[in-house]
This record gives structure tokens, sequence and C-alpha cells, in this order.
């Protein structure tokens, strides 16, 4: 003779932390099939399901262990929702006068945004550029950068007469009042370097700022082989630059503005990649 569960189903709406609204689950039905008991259930909201069971009366609660379907699981909203429970595995055979279940349903939290990740590149350009007195330089760029970053660069126009000199002059030449005997040569320097910072705006747009050292000076050559730079049209001293750099898919595109000592104005391009670090 087969043994039979007697179900006596009971609804009740819990929440673990909240209350649950009733319409949550709704038109629940039982029905037993040989060793299978089938539960029906509509849902109104999609929710995390959790079925229990009482023997004594609603006085305590055990969890439903072989149970497959909608259940233990977060449950999309919908009719018909099915709970297979293999009752004889969960409870041994015997009689049961009287079963209760117990549905317990929390809405699952939306889970926040993760926030982007922010790449940290490595980018490096080659430069040319130009100034106001004529005297070009070419040279590179290096530097990171994740949210901030750094970059260094130096630039050079080959010409290094202008760094040590052996006399400055006044811009007519004269050396304190004398007037060297100059041959017709003369020789322009371009030597900066320079150290700054990196400020991400975007995926794309990236703010330079950076100071460092400059040399941007004419100098002139007397019959007696030396050098003299002529601070007329010459600046030594204190490099200050901003620009912008744009960043196209690992293609760099860079723009600056440099000074030296307020004096001297260049104009400064460079061309180069950028890679992701890893």
């Amino acid at each position: 003779m087969k043994k039979q569960i007697i179900l006596l189903v009971t609804c009740l709406f819990i929440g673990l932390q909240m209350a649950v609204a009733q319409e949550h689950v709704t038109n629940i039905r039982a029905q037993q099939n040989d060793k299978m008991v089938t539960i029906t259930y509509d849902l109104n909201v999609r929710s995390d399901v959790r079925l229990f069971i009482s023997l004594d009366d609603g006085q305590t609660y055990t969890d439903t262990m072989k149970v497959t379907g909608y259940v233990n699981r977060v449950v999309p909203k919908g009719k018909n929702r099915t709970i297979r429970w293999q009752a004889f595995k969960d409870l041994g055979y015997g009689d049961y006068p009287e079963i209760r279940f117990k549905f317990v349903t929390k809405e699952p939290q939306q889970q926040a945004p993760r926030p982007k990740r922010i790449p940290k590149i490595t980018f490096a350009t080659l430069n040319g550029a130009y100034t106001n007195t004529e005297n070009p330089s070419i040279g590179f760029t290096f530097g990171q950068v994740q949210k901030f970053g750094w970059y260094a660069t130096v630039m050079s126009g080959f010409n290094f007469a202008g760094l040590a000199p052996a006399a400055v002059s006044d811009a007519e030449g004269f050396v304190g009042e004398d007037l060297p005997f100059y041959k017709d040569e003369y020789a322009k320097t371009v030597l900066s370097i320079m150290g700054g910072g990196v400020m991400r705006l975007n995926d794309m747009m990236y703010l330079k700022a950076g100071v460092g050292f400059g040399n941007r000076s004419l100098s002139w050559k007397t019959l007696d082989d030396r050098w003299v730079r002529n601070s007329g049209y010459s600046a030594v001293g204190v490099d200050a630059s901003v620009g912008m750099m744009f960043n196209f898919g690992g293609f760099v595109l860079s723009l600056d503005a440099v000074t030296t000592n307020f004096s001297i104005f260049e104009g400064r391009i460079g061309l180069g990649y950028s890679f992701e670090n890893r």
C-alpha cells in the first residue's frame, strides 16, 4: 500500500530583512503524483524564491532539499512556475497528516555598476619645433598616464655653440664697451630639457604642463674663433610649456606651446604611439 502525503498548502509571505507583498507569490497549487509532489505558483515580481515545510503546524520550518525547478534561485516573474519535490526522499516514508508550505521571497538587489577601469598607458612621440626667432629643433617625448601621469621631453637643434660661449654681448654685439671683430659666421643653439604632468580629460584628450631648462640662443664667431652669445636674440633659463595630447586608438598627436623666460616662444608638434600597460 502506497503511503500518501496529505497536503495543506499554507501561503505565508515573508521576506528576508523586509516584508514581501503578498502579491509576489499567488495562486499556489500542490498535487501529489506517486512519490513526487508538484507545486505550482504565479510570481508577479522577479524574486529569489525559497520553499520551506513544516510538520508541526507551523511552529518550525525546514528547508526542502530534494527540489528542482523554479526554486532556490532567482526566478523571473510569470505564471505557472513549477517546483518538483521528492517528498519521501526528504521526509522518509510515513503518514503525514499535515504539511505546511512557506514561500520566502526576496527581490534581488541591483548590483551597482562597476566603475569603469581607467587603463594606464605609455606613450612616446617624435617632436618637431620652431621658434619666433627661427630656431628649429627636433626631439622626443616619453611618459605614462592613468588618471594622472608624467612625461619627459628632450629637444635639440644639434648645434651647441651657445651652451658655453666665450662671452655674452648685447644686441649690438658689444661685450662691455668692446666690440669684437666678428666673422660672417653665426650659430643657432636650441636645447630644451623638460619634465611635467599629464591629466586625462577623457579617453581621447589629455592636458599637459611642464617646466625645465631651455637655451635658445644666437651666437656670433669672432676672428679668433671664439663664440659670443648675443643676449638680444637669445634666452637662457626656465622653459615652461602647456599643451594637449590626443590619443586616437594608439596613435598620438601632441601640440605644445613653449617659452623660454617668456621672451622666446616655440610651437611644438609631436607624433607617436601609445600602448596600454597590462
